[in-house]
């Protein structure tokens, strides 16, 4: 009896440290969102005026950087110019957040309005010792054929 008894203890606190990590990782993850949401919108209307990344590098990885320069990546890029700039943000949302040490991470979802369409933009970013740079964009306009995806 005295077994049983020690095992539903532990696994009673167990439960209460499980309940714990989950209720700071919710609230982490909340805190994530409204402090990151300013960069993510102000990120895709600086792009978005010209679609050139070059107005947007100080906010982007080095690896993103890289993948950018592609022919491909240019020519996605030229592609997204037919949408003009970015209007307005609507049923904006963080899909994944991620959280090792000093480390976040976390995936942003909005439906856009640009000048001369629609379409859904996820925007992944990375927050290390205080700095917020984009790692992958990603952009599935309405008016144009298929995805077009920009990532690393």
């Amino acid at each position: 009896m005295r077994v049983v008894k020690n095992i539903l203890i532990g696994l009673g606190v167990l439960f209460l440290v499980v309940l714990a990590l989950l209720s700071w990782v919710g609230v982490s993850s909340s805190h994530f969102r409204k402090e990151e949401t300013p960069f993510v919108e102000k990120f895709v209307k600086d792009l978005s005026k010209r679609w050139d990344t070059a107005d947007v590098y100080d906010r982007m990885t080095s690896d993103f950087i890289i993948q950018a320069g592609t022919p491909q990546a240019q020519q996605l890029l030229h592609q997204f110019k037919e949408l003009g700039a970015l209007k307005s943000v609507q049923d904006l949302e963080l899909l994944s957040y991620k959280f090792f040490n000093t480390e976040q991470s976390g995936v942003f979802s909005f439906k856009g309005t640009f000048e001369n369409g629609t379409g859904v933009v996820q925007v992944t970013i990375v927050k290390k010792e205080g700095a917020v740079h984009v790692i992958g964009f990603f952009l599935k306009a309405t008016h144009m054929s298929g995805v077009s995806k920009l990532q690393t």
